[in-house]
């Protein structure tokens, strides 16, 4: 079984971690392939939203792989698998699986489902929505093991969350429960276990039902307005909702509403 399932349901994109029996830890072959799973949802037009999980009932994502990925970037260890190779080819590897400098600007919820820890947690930041099981818990153990959270998490946290409640989680490297995590605006939703991917197929259906120009308009908005002035930020929401005024989809939904069905997007 592959390290990464990509699975396309309709316009949804499932994306499940697949080690459980190893912490669903991100190794070699995951970085590898989560990278080329997020380039083919990118690419395919028919995909509206994603929905990343993790495989088994205890662990999302613990990190990445101390012993093996680790070693190899340090350069203490040699590439001895095509995977191990691939992955020192791509030097951009972490950013690609992190989405830190080519976002996907299509909804992404997260269904976690364990542990989210260290490399898991930071995946957690590239999301959009996000739902967790009861028993999940997240935190950012790096500074434990003499490194630190650098795949985004040091720019991302105290920018989506509240600047005490971020600081606390870096500089405690403590795990939180999942109430902890919604009371500090983390994650989205709490859910039992066996609720939990029923949820995230809900949100994906009632999601893609929607325009989905103007939901990447919107994320679009969001992710490259948070920073800039308010001036270039209102210029730039302007400028998207201009561009989207003028869609097929922009005139399908009150055509729709005027005459009582359901609209039928199309992406153009």
């Amino acid at each position: 079984m592959p390290a990464v399932i990509l699975e396309k349901q309709q316009h949804t994109a499932w994306i499940t971690l697949n080690r459980p029996e190893a912490k669903n830890i991100l190794n070699a072959e995951m970085f590898v392939q989560l990278r080329d799973a997020w380039a083919e949802v990118r690419a395919d037009a028919n995909i509206r939203v994603v929905v990343l999980t993790g495989a088994g009932e205890t662990d999302f994502c613990c990190g990445g792989d101390l012993a093996e990925v680790i070693p190899l970037w340090m350069g203490s260890k040699q590439a001895a698998t095509d995977l191990e190779k691939a992955l020192l080819a791509d030097m951009q590897i972490v950013d690609k699986c992190m989405l830190k400098d080519e976002p996907i600007y299509k909804p992404i919820i997260g269904a976690f489902n364990g542990r989210t820890l260290g490399g898991g947690a930071e995946l957690l930041q590239a999301t959009d929505i996000r739902i967790a099981a009861k028993h999940a818990t997240f935190g950012f153990p790096e500074p434990k093991n003499g490194i630190c959270p650098g795949a985004g998490t040091m720019v991302r946290l105290a920018r989506q969350i509240p600047y005490a409640h971020a600081m606390k989680m870096l500089m405690t490297a403590q795990a939180i429960d999942s109430q902890t995590a919604l009371d500090y605006g983390l994650i989205s939703e709490v859910h039992d276990a066996e609720d939990l991917l029923a949820r995230a197929e809900q949100l994906a259906d009632q999601i893609a039902a929607l325009a989905p120009l103007a939901l990447g308009a919107i994320k679009r908005t969001v992710i490259e307005s948070h920073t800039q002035p308010w001036s270039e930020a209102f210029a730039m929401e302007l400028q998207e909702n201009a561009n989207i005024a003028m869609s097929k989809d922009a005139r399908e939904g009150p055509r729709a509403f005027k005459e009582k069905r359901k609209p039928e997007f199309r992406g153009i």
